[in-house]
């Protein structure tokens, strides 16, 4: 910084020797921050959020921007000449609640100068008596540029104390200051505050406070008759020294403060977005303690906010576009991109695969404010190897949902109006696209891309993640074990395969084997470097008969071969599952004519064929003579009745029933006695001559195969 401004003849002098090309460099840097100006919102408006008409020496103006990228952008210009104060505060409607948590995100200009850059600005939240008046007590010696329009004034020199250079700062303050001078001339060394920083450097205090400022310790160019000469205490300083002035470079910074209201915190997040895309930067940040006793003595729990800025003999520009302001929307925005083939969240450095089917999603959240989140403008920047379907719908927590044409949309490049008044009623819009990842012949990398969502009131950005596009594998495999396969019997086997699509120089990742055997998924194979695998099966793990293999190669990035089936059959028998030890037939009263006797009981009757589908086989019946306990047999004998007829039973076995097995039925059972009906199946034939009694006998069942 440099001492002061000059007197009115010396500015004058200055302007005859060199004013020109001053003039002509200053205009030509201004033009270029406006004609590069990140996205901001409106600051002149009904219900203003800064004010420029402040002190009586501030030039400070709010301006239009020229950058056709970023429409409705304002910016306030805290300087832009040579020999300037400006200053530009908070109205008292918009002022900083020091007991919430606010968020406070912003871009600044410092100009072009470099190392031979003026003084710099502040950032500054204050409760002064002069209110949006305030700036320092410059007295005799005019407007010393080193206060950076906050600090307290040492041009008076000499001064007897520290306090006495408080007083004449804007008090209840505190100030994170933006130092762009490089204060390594002589004369800084008695004059300047920032004396003995030779960087341009970021840093805090309380510029009201006596302990801010310190003596500085005499050096070689100080004598011993000099007077005491103070510099600041920097808190939380920021420099870099391999950049002798990192501020004045010509560029946009851009500036996140987040005050913490329980810890009673400000962290300050400086270069921690890209100022042509908005993409997240890592920046710097600090953290400083805010003493609330020395901004807020009054305990109103609220302070103004602003920024003041001062020049010297060098020109400066500086600049504040705003993103949002403390308490006037509050609100998050966010992107995901969501892998549909591979049902996963893609987040940074994740890989897709060529032919993955994904959705992109962006969220936009309204948390609270003073004014709702309205007139929004999306500029999508869409991630590149993707091919997106036609349409996108924009759904608002109230249930609206309208739809977004994409033909719009040029060099992946989307903009869009949202309709929809974001507010506590209705807090929530989503704009869902959906679309399939571009065949790649190796790997891609597809860089996040960031989206801003901009209003008059609050500037939001998103950025997918960064994610690689793999190339997909066309997998296929082969069994070469036997196929289909059959087993004499219950025992042990192995299936073998072989995986085929990928060289050895390209194996997939996390290359596998699925398996189901019956329905029933197995543990997974790993198979060898060259794909080939082995599945071993156990006796338990088969059933008699027919079983169904199912095998399909896959890998971690959700390529699939097709399916194969592996029949196996397992020697089987036929054989009865369940029979009635003891059954009857029903009481029966003899009238002297011939009837038929139905059953009584629960009778079971149940074969299982295990050999596999397509076999079949024949129930044969046979049956002793029915008699009493002394002997008399009952004239008349079991039948088997069916649909086509009825079948004596008598002392040889006669075929009642051919079946052919399924085994998808209850793994080749067949209920016989549950296919009957009470006028069909066993049944006994009494004839007329039967005398009463009670007789008994043995009905045999016999299996046997058929002819196919």
């Amino acid at each position: 910084m440099f001492r002061r401004w000059l007197d009115a003849g010396l500015i004058l002098l200055a302007l005859a020797c060199w004013g020109g090309s001053v003039t002509a460099h200053a205009d030509s840097d201004y033009a270029h921050a406006l004609a590069t100006v990140p996205q901001g919102i409106l600051l002149s408006k009904p219900n203003a959020i800064l004010t420029v008409a402040t002190a009586s020496k501030s030039s400070a103006t709010v301006v239009n921007t020229t950058n056709p990228a970023t429409p409705g952008t304002q910016a306030a210009v805290v300087t832009n000449s040579a020999d300037q104060f400006g200053s530009t505060w908070s109205t008292d409607d918009n002022s900083f609640d020091l007991t919430h948590n606010e968020t406070l995100s912003l871009w600044l200009y410092f100009g072009d100068q470099g190392t031979t850059a003026a003084d710099g600005m502040a950032f500054v939240l204050q409760n002064d008596p002069q209110g949006v008046r305030a700036m320092p007590d410059w007295g005799s010696a005019g407007i010393s540029a080193d206060t950076l329009g906050v600090w307290g004034v040492t041009a008076d020199m000499p001064v007897s104390s520290a306090a006495e250079i408080a007083a004449t700062a804007i008090q209840n303050s505190w100030a994170l200051e933006f130092d762009t001078n490089a204060n390594d001339d002589s004369a800084s060394l008695t004059t300047d505050l920032n004396a003995g920083r030779t960087t341009a450097h970021i840093a805090s205090a309380y510029p009201g406070l006596a302990t801010s400022y310190l003596p500085l310790t005499p050096t070689a160019k100080e004598t011993a008759s000099a007077p005491t000469v103070y510099r600041l205490r920097h808190v939380g300083v920021i420099s870099d020294s391999t950049q002798p002035n990192f501020l004045a470079n010509g560029s946009w910074h851009h500036l996140t403060l987040t005050w913490n209201a329980t810890a009673h915190t400000m962290t300050y997040a400086f270069n921690d977005k890209d100022p042509v895309t908005a993409a997240p930067e890592p920046g710097v940040r600090r953290t400083v303690t805010v003493d609330l006793k020395q901004i807020d003595p009054s305990h109103t729990g609220r302070a103004r906010w602003g920024f003041t800025g001062t020049t010297g003999t060098h020109d400066g520009t500086n600049l504040v576009v705003l993103e949002n302001a403390p308490g006037l929307v509050a609100a998050q925005t966010s992107a995901q991109l969501f892998d549909l083939t591979q049902d996963k969240i893609v987040d940074h450095d994740d890989e897709v695969t060529s032919h993955d089917k994904v959705q992109l999603t962006y969220h936009l959240d309204y948390q609270a404010g003073r004014q709702t989140w309205s007139a929004i403008s999306g500029h999508l920047q869409l991630p590149a190897d993707i091919a997106y379907d036609n349409q996108a719908t924009i759904t608002t927590a109230n249930g609206q949902t309208t739809t977004l044409p994409l033909e719009t949309a040029r060099d992946g490049q989307l903009v869009t109006a949202l309709k929809a008044v974001l507010s506590r009623q209705n807090p929530t819009a989503t704009i869902r696209l959906t679309g399939k990842i571009l065949p790649v012949d190796s790997r891609q990398v597809v860089t996040g891309a960031t989206s801003i969502f901009a209003s008059p009131t609050f500037i939001g950005t998103a950025t997918t993640p960064t994610f690689s596009v793999i190339p997909a594998v066309k997998l296929n495999l082969a069994v070469t074990s036997a196929d289909p396969l059959a087993l004499p019997d219950l025992q042990k086997t192995t299936v073998t395969g072989k995986i085929g699509g990928f060289t050895r120089a390209n194996v997939p990742p996390a290359l596998r084997v699925m398996a189901k055997l019956n329905g029933v998924a197995l543990p997974r194979v790993t198979p060898q470097s060259d794909g080939t695998f082995a599945l071993s099966l156990t006796a338990s793990q088969l059933q008699p008969g027919a079983n169904d293999l199912k095998l399909t190669a896959d890998t971690a990035s959700g390529d699939a071969s097709k399916t194969v089936t592996v029949p196996i059959t397992v020697a089987g028998e036929l054989k009865f599952d369940t029979v009635s030890s003891a059954e009857g037939f029903r009481v029966s009263t003899l009238t002297g004519n011939s009837q038929l006797v139905g059953r009584t009981g629960d009778w079971r009757l149940v074969v299982q064929d295990t050999r596999g589908t397509g076999s079949r086989w024949t129930l044969n019946a046979q049956a002793t003579a029915l008699t009493t306990s002394d002997g008399q047999q009952l004239a008349g004998q079991p039948v088997y009745v069916t649909s086509h007829g009825t079948i004596p039973i008598g002392t040889t076995p006669m075929p009642v029933l051919t079946h052919v097995t399924d085994d998808s039925e209850d793994a080749g059972r067949f209920d016989v006695a549950g296919s009957w009906t009470s006028k069909t199946g066993i049944l006994l034939a009494v004839d007329d001559g039967s005398a009463v009694g009670s007789y008994s006998g043995t009905i045999i069942w016999t299996l046997s195969d058929a002819p196919s």
